[in-house]
């Protein structure tokens, strides 16, 4: 607990710039160490109006005024427009791991009706985190795929 307390504080110092006042490089971390970020698409995305995307349930919660200082997601980190400008970034500061979360209000804004901007939109996202070699193999199976093939990926 106080190895990973440190490391997250470190990475804390290191994200709001006194990484260098600390004298902290790379080989301060074992090997195996994977520097990355996450975004969350309320967060990050923005463009709450924008290419069919419906409300969220945040969108509910935020625009009811139940956030302290009244902020909502409407523009966030704006990450809808400037995601290639941010995967440049990733790349350029070196960043071995991205997560990010899907807007299901932008992907499947009414009921079962897949909107084809918001899947044209984690395309690109995607697309760019290739060109940048950002990404890597990495999927989630259905559970009843998964407990139909007992996990198996390959043939059967």
């Amino acid at each position: 607990m106080a190895l990973s307390s440190l490391l997250l504080l470190l990475l804390l110092a290191a994200a709001h710039g006194a990484a260098p006042a600390l004298g902290l490089k790379r080989s301060d971390f074992p090997p195996d160490f994977v520097f990355g970020a996450a975004t969350s698409a309320y967060q990050y995305e923005g463009a709450v109006a924008e290419d069919g995307r419906s409300p969220s349930i945040w969108d509910a919660f935020t625009h009811a005024g139940k956030m302290p200082d009244k902020s909502t997601g409407d523009i966030a980190s704006d990450g809808y427009h400037k995601y290639k400008d941010d995967v440049k970034l990733m790349a350029d500061t070196n960043l071995e791991a991205y997560r990010f979360s899907i807007s299901w209000s932008r992907l499947v804004p009414r009921r079962g009706a897949v909107n084809p901007k918001g899947l044209e939109y984690y395309n690109s996202l995607i697309n760019e985190l290739v060109k940048h070699g950002r990404i890597s193999q990495h999927l989630q199976m259905c559970a009843s795929e998964s407990l139909e093939t007992g996990f198996r990926t390959g043939p059967r």
